[in-house]
């Protein structure tokens, strides 16, 4: 079992029991001993060091000044590859604390100038204004006491991928193609990561109220994996249920279908308290027609292209706080549970920069990768450390109190 220690107060002995426990699973790929070593003293430096993340704080803080080249080399130079990295960190998670559900989160790194791997001037919604940023995705393994991201995709515009002096200048490696499209880097992310672990029936939940939603619902089927994404009341759906009062042919805003169309408002309780759910079936315009990829493993909503239209409410006004479309059967009080898990979008990077999430100084493409990579697990590190040891069982993915639109 690993030591439950505190961040603040967090002891050399601590740090090395920790470390030599989950480095010695998590850097095992590392082919040569002398990387698994830095990679571990790296890790200690990540987590004892205040301020930036960078080669020579880290290496002031093991106390080995000489370390800083060595460091900077690991992140910038080597030759390991980070994937197996991740991938045994989401398995080493996945057992000591099976994940309630994924989360993806978009991730903005602001930049100044224009030599830092994938930096573009874009239009970001959520800030209201064109930044000059590193533009991706993380993906977030949440349980019950923690949420640590395991996977990163980074978006290269075709100004980089197009132009050989950056591409070459940037480490691009020859032949990589990026996904189409924002949303498809984020459901290669997901399929990357979850189609190959059990627990891939756990929902993937991700804010898509700036998406293009189509083609996120589309990319996820295809890859059969179980999504909840947050919408906006203003997406328009078509409702399937022609029985039920509000049916028309065409497409009607989300938030004003759930208040028109007669559909039950269920309450159900959970852990602090009640909360209150209702679903409708509803069509994406757009999606008509396709095979719900997804509901094979968990029935099938409203036919082929059915979503179910969820609206939650957490206390007792008319409109529901969230809305979400879901493309499988899931339990009322599972539904509830997971479109509150993830901590707030602002606290979980907040949570993320502290862990070094912006101090990657580098241009390359390899070297932004292997540090994100770290930083995964530095983030993994403190969570397992700050407990409880303790979990709760995740909660079933599909079947028991089904919550049946109406």
């Amino acid at each position: 079992m690993f030591p439950t220690v505190s961040h603040s107060v967090t002891h050399d002995h601590d740090h090395d029991a920790l470390i030599a426990e989950l480095g010695s699973e998590v850097f095992a790929s590392l082919r040569r001993a002398d990387q698994r070593r830095t990679a571990k003293e790296y890790l200690r430096g990540m987590l004892s060091v205040s301020g930036r993340k960078n080669a020579r704080n880290l290496a002031t803080s093991v106390g080995n000044r000489a370390a800083e080249q060595r460091f900077h080399h690991f992140i910038a130079d080597s030759c390991w590859d980070w994937q197996p990295v991740r991938e045994a960190l989401t398995g080493f998670l996945e057992r000591i604390a099976p994940p309630r559900a994924w989360v993806v989160r978009p991730l903005v790194l602001t930049k100044t100038g224009d030599c830092s791997v994938g930096v573009e001037r874009r239009y970001v919604p959520e800030a209201g204004q064109t930044l000059n940023a590193q533009f991706g995705w993380g993906l977030w393994q949440v349980a019950d006491g923690f949420e640590v991201p395991v996977n990163w995709y980074l978006d290269l515009p075709d100004g980089w991928l197009s132009d050989p002096v950056r591409r070459e200048r940037s480490r691009i490696p020859d032949g990589y193609v990026p996904p189409a499209s924002a949303e498809g880097g984020a459901v290669s992310l997901v399929s990357q990561t979850v189609g190959r672990l059990p627990s891939r029936l756990r929902p993937v939940l991700s804010d898509a109220r700036h998406a293009a939603l189509p083609a996120l619902v589309r990319g996820f089927r295809a890859a059969r994996v179980p999504v909840l994404l947050r919408i906006g009341s203003s997406v328009p759906v078509l409702l399937a249920d022609r029985a039920l009062r509000g049916f028309s042919h065409r497409p009607v805003p989300a938030g004003k279908l759930l208040a028109t169309a007669g559909c039950r408002v269920r309450t159900v309780l959970r852990p602090g308290g009640r909360g209150s759910v209702a679903a409708l079936r509803v069509r994406l315009p757009g999606l008509v027609g396709t095979t719900n990829a997804a509901g094979s493993a968990c029935g099938p909503q409203g036919g082929r292209g059915g979503l179910t239209l969820v609206g939650v409410w957490s206390g007792t006004g008319p409109s529901p706080e969230h809305l979400w479309l879901t493309d499988t059967v899931v339990p009322a009080h599972a539904l509830l549970e997971a479109s509150g898990l993830p901590e707030p979008h602002a606290a979980a990077m907040a949570r993320a920069a502290e862990a070094g999430l912006r101090d990657y100084g580098g241009r390359s493409f390899q070297g932004w990768h292997r540090h994100m990579t770290m930083v995964s697990v530095a983030l993994a590190a403190r969570a397992v450390a700050a407990g409880p040891a303790d979990r709760a069982a995740p909660a079933p993915a599909c079947g028991g109190d089904r919550l049946m639109a109406a």
